[in-house]
C-alpha cells in the first residue's frame, strides 16, 4: 500500500513537472487586444451621440450637415474590423472537434478562421452605410434612427462582450 501511494506520488509529481515545463494550454480564440477593446469603446461613444443627434429624425436636405459624422463613424468602424481581422486565429484539433460537434447538434459555427467580433464591427459598418444611404436619399425619421440605433447597439455589444471575455 505504502509503495502504491509513494508511485502515485511520483506520477503526480512527473505530471506536475511536465505541464509546467511544457505549458499545456490550448489557444481556441485570439489574444486579447487593449487598443481594440480601447477603440470599440470609443466608437461607441461617438456612435451614441450621433444617434442623440439623430434622434428626431432629419431630412435629407440637411444631409451635408451630418455627412461628416457618417464619414468618422463609417472610416473608424471600417479600421476596427480591420484591426480585429489581423490578429492571428488559432487552428487546433481541439477547435476542430469542438466544431463538429456544434454542427452535429444544428448549432452554426463560424468559418476558420472568422472572428466574432469584427464580425459584428463590419455589420455596424454595413448599417451606418445603408443608414447613411437612406439619410442622403429620403432623410430619416425617429423611428428609422431608433431602428439603426437598435440594430448598432446588439453588435456592438456582441463585439465588446467577445473582446472583454478575451481579457480573461
Amino acid at each position: 500500500m505504502k509503495s502504491l501511494l509513494k508511485s502515485a506520488r511520483a506520477c503526480l509529481w512527473l505530471v506536475f513537472v511536465a505541464c509546467s515545463l511544457f505549458n499545456c494550454t490550448v489557444q481556441l480564440a485570439p489574444s486579447y487586444n487593449r487598443e481594440l477593446v480601447t477603440g470599440i469603446t470609443a466608437q461607441n461613444k461617438s456612435t451614441m451621440e450621433f444617434f442623440a443627434l439623430m434622434a428626431l429624425g432629419a431630412k435629407s436636405t440637411t444631409y451635408v450637415d451630418r455627412e461628416s459624422y457618417y464619414i468618422q463613424l463609417i472610416g473608424g468602424f471600417d479600421a476596427l474590423v480591420t484591426q480585429a481581422n489581423a490578429r492571428f486565429t488559432p487552428r487546433n484539433k481541439f477547435r476542430q472537434k469542438a466544431n463538429e460537434a456544434l454542427k452535429n447538434k444544428g448549432i452554426p459555427v463560424l468559418e476558420e478562421g472568422e472572428i466574432p467580433s469584427a464580425t459584428a464591427l463590419g455589420r455596424i459598418y454595413t448599417t451606418l452605410i445603408k443608414m447613411r444611404e437612406t439619410d442622403q436619399k429620403q432623410g430619416v425619421t425617429a423611428t428609422e434612427v431608433q431602428a439603426f440605433k437598435g440594430q448598432i447597439k446588439i453588435y456592438l455589444d456582441q463585439a465588446l462582450t467577445y473582446e472583454n471575455a478575451l481579457e480573461r
